[in-house]
């Protein structure tokens, strides 16, 4: 093992730790997954899901799946985003949704970015439950919380119903 990944992969083993579920060892570890979060390497991810509760990791074909499928429907439902998912709107209604579509997209809509946190970093503190994130550690930001704020990847949930 290459010395730059001693220290990724002693956290994965110590950190967060869970092993995953699938029994194909194919070396290519993000094919169990249904999604994955964009722009990390393999062990970045790894880290990531390591650190959510079992029954949340998109495994293909798992609950985890299924729950972040139902989780995203819930939270953008297509009929409020689409015309083509309504049915009998008026031009002037068809209007209105392509606006509210829009408004809600620049103001209110955005997701979090995993990073991983430099060894550099004494810690960070999580916004929700107040406790140190380590450097070498996963971390969910969100741009518009500014360059600062972070939490746990289990921590980053919906203000409003506390959903992950």
């Amino acid at each position: 093992m290459p010395l730059e990944m001693e220290p990724k992969m002693s956290k994965l083993a110590f950190g967060c730790q869970r092993s995953s579920t699938s029994d194909d060892d194919s070396g290519c570890a993000l094919e169990e997954y249904a999604w994955v979060p964009p722009g990390l390497r393999p062990e970045q991810i790894q880290l990531y899901f390591a650190c959510l509760p079992e029954e949340k990791v998109p495994y293909v074909n798992s609950p985890g799946e299924k729950h972040r499928i139902k989780q995203l429907l819930y939270q953008l439902p297509p009929h409020d985003n689409e015309v083509r998912y309504c049915q009998s709107l008026s031009e002037e209604e068809k209007k209105e949704l392509q606006v509210f579509s829009a408004q809600r997209k620049k103001e209110a809509l955005g997701r979090g970015t995993i990073k991983l946190l430099s060894r550099a970093v004494m810690h960070a503190v999580c916004e929700q439950c107040g406790l140190k994130i380590n450097g070498g550690e996963v971390a969910v930001f969100a741009s518009r919380a500014g360059p600062g704020v972070c939490w746990h990847p289990s921590c980053f949930v919906c203000f409003t119903c506390n959903e992950l």
